[in-house]
């Protein structure tokens, strides 16, 4: 069995069923299934041999998901390239990883981004008459020889918060955990939803597909997010489940009239906290729908899951929920021993879906894989139930006079402020206490705040060490392409005082 069986199941199952929607274009689970296998064969042909490296670069379409599951069922590793990323970075990942061949659009890759590194850029799109002809000619049906659970599937590369990317490397197994806690947690989706995928099929919104083929629900494939174009597709198509980052879902719901959104069931967030007061809003406007989702680049989600019920209890609302069921979650201490409730540690995961290694980068390896836990830099506590509250990045932890500052908790009290929409904090220097706390913060629409105001706000309800020494106003925050906050684009700007 590999990751490429949801489709397999669906074709046999509802071979008439419609799978996928990319605009006017249509296509069925049945013929959706054959092209992969025309489009596997071809890559065959081409000399691609298992665990060879071959890279997507395409928008979300019908054409990036017959790329992808064909690359995965010639026994290629995918990497998937975002659009987003500039020619530098794209450049990079296809070097580091040793891709041999891009499949694209005929918007194709330009010479600063292939850096001939790879053999060839293959145009999948259907405007190819060449590769249309050699998908003709190939025979369906499967391959002699199918990838197994145990080889790689993937080359994902982490969204490069900190620095540049690592490549987490991801076996079929994983791939196949994946589906089986989403199946659990997405129980209720079946062959009358309609999931629609907004987000990039290069980061989580992919994992969301396969439950969808597995449950022969149909998939509308989008480009891009403009709020008042979603919530009218979600009323035309009566879309019934989608992945969102935070900041889509309040743009989503912003505007959103009666009855407008009536038809979701279920919307799976992800990739950053959500402030109280947009779920609070999102339960008024949506009802009990949300759904979030952890989960990392080395070990794909769900690691943990705040099920619909849980946003109902306003205490749980700040946590990302219980592990799910075929992963266990710990918080460290600094001597790696299990910390009791309450403290603040390093999360460490272990279970089927974590990565086998970082590509070529041994050293990286040995450090985040320690006894079959995955230790994630991340810093987060458990409560008595086994709740797990994400702090902050280890990296991002602000030290002044010998106290510990975690961002988050500063950025969740600035946005308790009614004027302000979101925050983020990074250490400044500080004569006295070696860091203090800056941070950057985007107001709400029509709304204003000054710096002072601000800060005696979270001096009423923080330490004073913890209190932002300075605020600086800003229309956005730099956010990488999934929507994580870019900390690090802020401890190198000059504050606008």
């Amino acid at each position: 069995m590999n990751a490429t069986e949801a489709l397999r199941r669906a074709a046999r199952r509802w071979p008439d069923g419609e799978a996928l929607v990319d605009g006017a274009e249509r296509v069925t689970f049945g013929a959706l299934d054959d092209r992969v296998d025309r489009l596997a064969r071809v890559l065959v042909g081409r000399g691609i041999a298992l665990g060879d490296r071959v890279a997507t670069y395409l928008p979300n379409s019908i054409a990036h998901v017959v790329a992808q599951l064909g690359i995965l069922r010639a026994g290629g590793a995918w990497v998937g390239i975002n659009r987003r990323l500039a020619p530098p970075e794209v450049a990079f990942m296809l070097e580091h990883a040793g891709v041999r061949l891009v499949l694209a659009d005929a918007d194709g890759l330009g010479a600063a981004s292939t850096a001939g590194c790879v053999e060839a850029v293959l145009d999948v799109s259907g405007r190819d008459a060449t590769v249309e002809r050699l998908l003709a000619a190939a025979s369906g049906g499967a391959l002699g020889v199918a990838p197994t659970e145990r080889d790689v599937a993937r080359l994902r590369y982490t969204s490069g918060t900190t620095g540049r990317p690592k490549a987490a490397v991801l076996t079929h197994g994983a791939a196949l955990a994946s589906l089986r806690n989403l199946l659990a947690e997405l129980h209720e989706l079946g062959p009358g939803d309609t999931f629609a995928h907004v987000a990039p099929l290069t980061h989580a919104s992919e994992a969301l597909l396969q439950p969808a083929f597995w449950r022969g629900a149909r998939s509308i494939l989008c480009r891009e997010f403009e709020p008042a174009a979603f919530r009218d597709l979600i009323r035309r198509e009566r879309v019934t489940a989608t992945f969102l980052v935070p900041t889509m879902v309040a743009s989503l719901i912003e505007k959103a009239g009666p009855g407008v959104l009536e038809s979701l069931r279920t919307v799976v967030y992800g990739a950053a906290p959500m402030p109280d007061d947009v779920i609070v809003r999102s339960l008024d406007v949506l009802g009990p729908v949300l759904l979030q989702i952890y989960g990392l680049s080395e070990c794909p989600f769900p690691i943990t899951t705040l099920r619909k019920e849980d946003h109902l209890e306003a205490s749980r609302r700040g946590t990302c929920g219980l592990a799910t069921a075929l992963n266990q979650v710990q918080v460290l201490g600094p001597a790696g021993q299990p910390l009791p409730p309450g403290e603040v540690g390093t999360i460490a995961v272990h279970g089927p879906q974590l990565m086998r290694e970082y590509w070529r980068d041994p050293t990286a390896t040995a450090t985040a894989l320690v006894d079959g836990w995955l230790h994630t830099g991340d810093l987060g506590r458990l409560d008595e139930c086994g709740y797990l509250t994400l702090v902050d990045r280890s990296d991002d932890v602000i030290i002044s006079g010998g106290f510990n500052v975690y961002p988050r908790e500063v950025e969740v009290v600035l946005e308790a402020h009614p004027a302000v929409a979101e925050a983020a904090v990074v250490g400044i220097p500080h004569e006295r206490w070696g860091r203090g706390v800056a941070a950057w913060v985007v107001c709400k629409p029509s709304a204003s705040a000054r710096e002072q105001d601000l800060i005696d706000f979270c001096r009423a309800r923080l330490a004073g060490y913890k209190k932002p020494l300075q605020i600086t106003f800003v229309p956005a925050l730099p956010k990488s392409s999934t929507g994580k906050l870019l900390r690090r684009e802020l401890r190198g700007a000059d504050p606008v005082r």
